[in-house]
């Protein structure tokens, strides 16, 4: 018997169980999740029908093995975008088929974390326990906020955190900051409520995501040569013209390397200026959703507007959002929908930080991570031969490594190291 300690039970910690328990007949798994529901997380915790997945279906299989396994299991055609609520019970249904009782749910967090022969885990209801091998998977950081709000006092009708689980306060006017794809799940959603609801969208571009065609495409497949400094990257884009999403979409298999191949300028340099519209066209909207924003665009219910925002003053009755033009636009309330920090902010990893067990990645971006294995790096740089760490955790060495795909290869790929570690 070998113990297992997964701390966090959304997509990519069961995921990792479901590649685990396939691989390792001897594997006794403890998943670490506040969450009363694994396989929810930030993503698939929604119930809102209007809210799809943004990669098509045949692209959605928890298990690398079985790249059609999601289709299948839901019965629909491949190129579809289902809903989100759906995908949660999808990952509970394979963790119970491929670990049956060999899994627990501590409904816990992990506040502190030593690494050893036997990693041991404290949780923060008071449960000490030791572990063989440890895969953290704790997911995206906190929420950001915008500076224009840094000195602004809490107040109700400004809702810093839309995915915190509450739903947002009664509201017929609701204000947005962030015009992603946060906000196409909010707006949609508030819309969905009441016809007498309207939302305004603020953002300094004014652009919503890109949306998926309607028919598949076949994406391009560039060599790591072809984009391995910004200048070549910045080429192949503009040289794909109108075919960009073939060209997005066929970065997939070296991206990581391709990050890795930037200097630390370049990083910066393209999170400085190409990030906006990378994120744009790489994480699109399904096309039926695309349609639905342009339907309520054109009845006059869904605006959006391209500002910059000086200041926010709320009170008990409305929130008033001050532009650097001198206008001032009236809500209900004001919903904050920039995202997640990439950072490692969560307590467990601050912990690993400020006790020197660990680094933060490369420009402050998650953690310090071998990509070769993923295995964790010690403050010196050195592999821990037990501790793995996967998703967004790994977005300084990596860059993107949030989306289904990316995450099933790596589980695969730690349950290989894991299989090979006795």
């Amino acid at each position: 018997m070998r113990r297992f300690l997964i701390v966090g039970g959304g997509a990519s910690g069961v995921i990792t169980a479901i590649a685990i328990a396939r691989t390792d007949s001897d594997a006794v798994i403890t998943i670490a999740e506040p969450r009363a529901q694994l396989g929810e997380g930030l993503a698939y915790s929604t119930r809102e029908t209007v809210h799809r997945l943004n990669v098509p279906s045949d692209k959605m299989s928890a298990i690398a093995e079985l790249p059609e396994d999601f289709q299948e299991w839901w019965g629909v055609d491949g190129y579809t975008f289902q809903p989100r609520a759906i995908y949660s019970s999808y990952l509970r249904e394979r963790l119970e088929l491929y670990a049956e009782d060999r899994y627990t749910h501590i409904q816990a967090k992990v506040s502190e974390l030593l690494p050893g022969a036997k990693a041991r885990a404290h949780f923060d209801n008071g449960h000490v326990a030791d572990f063989d091998f440890v895969v953290l998977a704790m997911g995206h950081g906190t929420a950001k906020v915008p500076d224009f709000l840094q000195n602004t006092p809490p107040n109700p009708r400004i809702v810093l955190d839309v995915w915190s689980g509450s739903e947002l306060p009664e509201a017929q006017t609701l204000i947005c900051f962030g015009t992603g794809l946060t906000f196409i799940d909010i707006a949609l959603s508030h819309l969905a409520r009441s016809p007498a609801n309207r939302v305004i969208g603020l953002s300094g571009s004014g652009h919503l995501p890109e949306q998926h065609t309607r028919n598949r495409i076949t994406p391009f497949a560039p060599a790591l040569a072809d984009v391995e400094t910004l200048e070549k990257l910045r080429a192949y884009l503009a040289g794909a013209g109108e075919h960009w999403r073939e060209a997005v979409d066929g970065l997939r298999p070296v991206t990581a390397m391709m990050w890795r191949a930037f200097t630390e300028a370049e990083k910066e340099e393209f999170l400085k200026s190409d990030g906006s519209i990378w994120s744009r066209r790489r994480h699109r909207i399904a096309p039926d959703v695309a349609a639905h924003v342009e339907t309520e665009i054109e009845s006059g219910r869904l605006e959006v507007r391209s500002v910059r925002v000086a200041g926010v003053h709320a009170n008990d009755h409305d929130v008033k959002v001050l532009l650097d033009s001198g206008e001032e636009i009236t809500g209900d309330v004001l919903a904050i929908c920039i995202g997640r920090t990439s950072q490692a902010d969560d307590s467990l990893s601050r912990f690993l930080i400020d006790n020197q067990l660990t680094n933060t990645g490369p420009l402050g971006l998650g953690l310090s991570v071998d990509l070769a294995n993923g295995r964790l790096k010690d403050a010196r740089g050195i592999d821990y031969p037990n501790v793995f760490a996967i998703g967004p955790l790994r977005s300084g060495e990596a860059f993107e490594t949030t989306a289904i795909p990316e995450i099933r290869k790596q589980a695969a790929e730690i349950a290989l190291e894991l299989r090979t570690s006795r």
